[in-house]
C-alpha cells in the first residue's frame, strides 16, 4: 500500500513539472525569429522581385486571412482552438497553392507589453512555418499586435517579429500597399510614424501614376468604414478626421480595393469605385460568419473576391484564361 501511495506521489510530481516546464517555455522569448516572417523590410517585400513583378503576366489568385489573434478564445489562457483553426487554413493554403497569403492583423490578442505576447507570437511562427516555403506569407500589423495607442516600442516589437508595419510590393503587374491602420486610428502615441507613413504613402501614389500598374491594392487592419464611407466614428473604423482626407487621396490614386479585418465578420461598401471590403476572422467571430478566410481572383481589368467558411473552401480555383493555376 505504502508502494502504491509513494508511485502515485511521484507520478503526480513527474506531471506536474512537466506542465510547469511547458508553461515556462511557451512564455519564454523566442531565440530566433524564422527569416520568412521578417521579409517586409527597408519598406518593401522582398519574396518579390520589384522589377520582374511590375510586368501583368497572367491572372492569379491570393489568399487574404485576417485574426488568427492567438488566445482570443480563452481570454489569453491558451490557443488551442486558434491552433487548430490556424492548421486547417494551412492545408488549405498548401492544397489551393496561391500567389501569396496576406494576413490582415492581429495576429495575436495579446499585445506586446502583456505576458503571454510572446508564446503567442512563437505559436503563429510555429504553425504558419508550415506554409509551403514557396507560397509568400505576407503579414500585416493590426492593434493587438502594436496596442490601441501604438507608440514607437509597441512598433518595434512588432517589426523584431513580423518585419515592417507599412510597405508596398508588386505582384504580377498588381501594386500592393501595407499600411499601420493603427497609427490612423489612434496617433496619439507615435505621431511621427503616422506623418512618416503619409510622406511615404504620398510618393508610393505619385511613383504609381509612371509604372501604371493593373490594379492598386491596399490592405490594412482597421476598415476605413464598414458600409458607407461617412458612416460615423465607432470603435470598428477609422475617424473621419483622418478617414475623409485619405480616402479622397485614394480615389484619386484609382485604388482598386482597401482589404481590411478587425470586425471578426464580413462587410462591404464603396467610396466612389473604390471597394472596402472587411474580412472575417480565422479566429474567433463575433458574428454569424463563421471562421474562414478570402480568396481573390486578380484578373486584368477586374478583381473577384468570396469568404470561405473553413468547412466550405472548394478544392481548387480555377482562373479566368488559365485554368492550369501553373
Amino acid at each position: 500500500m505504502r508502494l502504491k501511495t509513494y508511485l502515485t506521489s511521484m507520478l503526480i510530481s513527474v506531471a506536474t513539472m512537466a506542465i510547469m516546464a511547458n508553461a515556462t517555455v511557451a512564455d519564454e522569448p523566442a531565440s530566433e525569429v524564422n527569416t520568412r516572417f521578417t521579409l517586409a523590410a527597408n519598406r518593401t517585400f522582398k519574396a518579390f522581385d520589384p522589377q520582374q513583378e511590375q510586368t501583368w503576366q497572367r491572372p492569379f489568385f491570393f489568399m487574404q486571412l485576417a485574426d488568427t489573434q492567438y488566445g482570443m478564445f480563452t481570454g489569453n489562457k491558451g490557443f488551442e482552438q486558434e491552433v487548430a483553426l490556424v492548421q486547417q487554413a494551412v492545408k488549405h493554403i498548401n492544397r489551393l497553392r496561391p500567389r501569396f497569403v496576406i494576413v490582415c492583423g492581429d495576429l495575436t490578442n495579446a499585445t506586446p507589453n502583456q505576458p503571454h505576447y510572446q508564446s503567442q507570437v512563437s505559436q503563429f511562427h510555429h504553425d504558419f512555418s508550415k506554409v509551403d516555403a514557396e507560397i509568400p506569407l505576407v503579414c500585416v500589423c493590426g492593434n493587438h499586435d502594436v496596442g490601441n495607442r501604438p507608440t514607437q516600442e509597441s512598433i518595434a516589437s512588432y517589426q523584431g517579429n513580423f518585419g515592417d508595419d507599412y510597405f508596398s510590393f508588386w505582384v504580377g503587374g498588381v501594386y500592393n500597399i501595407v499600411l499601420n491602420s493603427s497609427v490612423l486610428k489612434d496617433p496619439s502615441g507615435a505621431a511621427e510614424v503616422l506623418t512618416a507613413q503619409q510622406a511615404w504613402l504620398d510618393q508610393q501614389l505619385q511613383d504609381a501614376k509612371t509604372t501604371k500598374p493593373k490594379h492598386i491594392l491596399l490592405f490594412q487592419h482597421h476598415p476605413f468604414f464598414l458600409e458607407q464611407e461617412e458612416e460615423p466614428d465607432q470603435y470598428f473604423n477609422i475617424p473621419l478626421e483622418r478617414r475623409t482626407p485619405l480616402l479622397q487621396q485614394l480615389k484619386q490614386a484609382d485604388v482598386r480595393a482597401v482589404f481590411a479585418g478587425h470586425y471578426h465578420r464580413n462587410a462591404y461598401g464603396r467610396a466612389g469605385a473604390m471597394e472596402m471590403i472587411t474580412t472575417g476572422p480565422v479566429g474567433r467571430p463575433l458574428g454569424k460568419d463563421s471562421s474562414g478566410f478570402r480568396i481573390v481572383i486578380v484578373d486584368e481589368t477586374k478583381i473577384q473576391h468570396q469568404y470561405w467558411a473553413m468547412d466550405d473552401v472548394p478544392e481548387k480555383i480555377n482562373l479566368p484564361a488559365d485554368q492550369s493555376n501553373d
